[in-house]
């Protein structure tokens, strides 16, 4: 048994589910609300019994009381921490999966409610991974589990010290490295991204750091309509996954090469 110093709290049906199918990570037991949406929790109660996990009820007064307003729907698990990956693993699995992988790194997002909607997105748009830096960055905390809807189950993560030695990483190991800033150039539509991808997507507000943008490849923007100038890094982050796998399946039989690998003097 892992050490139960550091469990951790998993609030909502999803999620709780979610963790108890992949079963990555230890679950210590399942408290559920008495009486609450039974129907909903059923497979819950279903999956942590045939792992023989616990499963401990209480009255809503004592569930509301106990887990506020986080325990909502009724169920809170406590779990190991998420399981993450060192970079040379999840790159080797990133081209086990496929000849072309895409990996995210994450440039210092600090908000977890964006980190967990980018984990979602990258996992149901066919990311291979996800890259974050130890510091200055969201942890892989409860609220990463939520907004994930369950993803952060799946989606490989790697926590690396520091991002620029994963991206001359990720370089040596074939990744071209994509940066996304409002600045950037050509737009994602009109970028081929024909090879394996590194796509680097800047913090909220300050975008990518300079040191960061200059160890990009190529840096693209996302073509805007509106005056605002900005978007949320989580929504920036959905549109190149899709834009990402909408030009995949439009070629799913690429050629040798991309136009874009015979750069000379890449960074």
């Amino acid at each position: 048994m892992p050490n139960q110093d550091n469990q951790e709290c998993v609030y909502g049906v999803h999620p709780v589910h979610h963790a108890l199918e992949t079963g990555t990570r230890y679950c210590y037991r399942i408290v559920l609300e008495k009486n609450k949406n039974p129907a909903r929790l059923n497979d819950i109660q279903t999956l942590a019994r045939k792992r023989k996990i616990t499963v401990e009820f209480l009255p809503r007064e004592a569930f509301r009381k106990r887990f506020g307003e986080l325990g909502q729907q009724g169920v809170v698990g406590f779990f190991a921490p998420v399981p993450t990956l060192g970079l040379h693993a999840l790159m080797e699995n990133a081209f086990k999966a496929t000849e072309r992988p895409v990996v995210a790194l994450l440039d210092g997002i600090q908000d977890p409610q964006n980190l967990g909607a980018l984990i979602r997105s990258a996992y149901v748009l066919g990311m291979q991974g996800l890259i974050v830096p130890k510091h200055r960055a969201a942890p892989l905390n409860d609220t990463v589990a939520r907004c994930s809807s369950g993803a952060i189950e799946h989606l490989p993560v790697s926590v690396v010290t520091n991002l620029n030695s994963a991206i001359a990483a990720l370089k040596e190991s074939g990744f071209w490295i994509v940066g996304v800033d409002m600045e950037g150039s050509p737009s994602c539509d009109r970028f081929e991204f024909n090879m394996a991808v590194a796509l680097v997507i800047g913090g909220e507000g300050k975008g990518l750091r300079l040191s960061t943008r200059k160890a990009c490849d190529f840096v693209v923007s996302i073509p805007m309509d509106g005056e605002l100038g900005s978007l949320n890094a989580s929504v920036a982050g959905g549109i190149l996954f899709y834009e990402i796998l909408r030009q995949r399946r439009a070629n799913p039989n690429p050629a040798s090469s991309s136009k874009h690998t015979n750069k000379k003097n890449r960074l």
